[in-house]
């Protein structure tokens, strides 16, 4: 009786385990997030000291500090460059929006009232619904204040730097610390493993490894394609902002489902029935071209860098997306990788047959 009782209890304590284990990662998981992007950043930077410590002759200190600071000079630009240059252009596209919403809204009642034939066929409740719905939105329309809304989360930000400014921070320091230490890590970590188990391991993080880097290196390469594309069709259109609206482009194209065409097709049929036909089929061709190259291109580069079919890829960011938001747009796609790792490794083993 005593030993079913045991039983019972550690069955009982694995099951509150199991449903907990999604609640400690949700909570605690977030808590370690620069150092754990500071010790991936360690290994993306560990090549370059290697080869410096064998070109030059130099002591692993001495590399760690150029490459570290290299990278950190890197960072400070891009950073620069993209406060300075795009986030102007994106608060003048702002103003210009905001003071076409009369335009906007004339757009919508063209529309509407082109399409009322149609919805008067509709049952009662549905057409009525519609309408509703229609009228809601062009008050909402004509309420939007795009500005007092960008002021509010401008402001948002402003009092969140603080906590932005000691994460970054943390995070060049993790990292710093971690390159200096990287080999001495690695070992201590693998001393608590049996020889059987340490194989596995190293067969685990190194397909993690080439596949995490993998995967950001791809979506890197992507996002890169889709934006210069979308700036030079832009400026060949003659479309002011155009480095903004690039950048918006490739932010909405990273987010599952939506893509480029959520931008482009919306805007290009806007643009033909206020009359500028030219600049509507140029936005059908810009999103037609980077549709195109995307497809030729994604499936070759997901396949080489990460081992992952395009479609496999999807359902693991939509899936990530859904539960965890945008942190869930690279990290469903990281579990998978982690999942197909443990197959490999013959940690988790299954046979299903039917």
């Amino acid at each position: 009786m005593k030993h079913y009782a045991v039983k019972v209890l550690i069955t009982i304590g694995i099951i509150i385990g199991i449903l907990l284990i999604p609640l400690v990662f949700y909570y605690v998981f977030p808590h370690f997030i620069p150092f754990i992007f500071a010790y991936l950043f360690a290994l993306m930077l560990e090549p370059v000291n290697l080869w410096l410590m064998k070109m030059t002759k130099l002591k692993r200190s001495i590399a760690v500090n150029i490459t570290y600071f290299l990278f950190l000079g890197t960072f400070s630009w891009l950073v620069y460059m993209i406060v300075t240059r795009i986030s102007i252009e994106m608060v003048n596209l702002i103003q210009y929006i905001q003071k076409n919403i009369p335009n906007i809204q004339l757009w919508f009642f063209h529309i509407y009232r082109q399409t009322q034939d149609v919805i008067q066929m509709l049952p009662t409740e549905v057409s009525t619904q519609i309408n509703q719905s229609f009228t809601q939105f062009i008050n909402d329309l004509a309420n939007m204040d795009l500005l007092s809304t960008i002021g509010t989360q401008t402001y948002n930000i402003t009092t969140a730097i603080p906590n932005y400014f000691i994460t970054l921070i943390l995070f060049f320091v993790s990292l710093f610390l971690i390159s200096l230490n990287l080999p001495y890590i690695n070992r201590k970590f693998f001393s608590y493993f049996k020889k059987e188990s340490k194989a596995k391991l190293e067969i685990i993080l190194k397909d993690i490894r080439v596949a995490t880097f993998g995967f950001l290196h791809a979506q890197v390469i992507l996002s890169s394609i889709t934006y210069i594309i979308s700036l030079i069709g832009l400026v060949l259109l003659n479309v002011g902002y155009a480095s903004a609206i690039a950048l918006l482009i490739v932010v909405v194209d990273i987010l599952p489902i939506l893509g480029t065409g959520s931008v482009l097709m919306p805007w290009a049929i806007f643009s033909i029935t206020k009359g500028n036909t030219l600049l509507g089929i140029g936005l059908i061709v810009l999103f037609i071209v980077i549709t195109v190259v995307r497809r030729v291109i994604e499936p070759k580069i997901l396949g080489e860098r990460i081992g992952l079919d395009p479609l496999t890829t999807l359902i693991s960011i939509w899936v990530g997306f859904k539960v965890l938001g945008i942190l869930g747009v690279f990290l469903g796609p990281l579990l998978l990788i982690l999942y197909k790792a443990l197959v490999k490794a013959k940690v988790i083993r299954y046979r299903l047959k039917i």
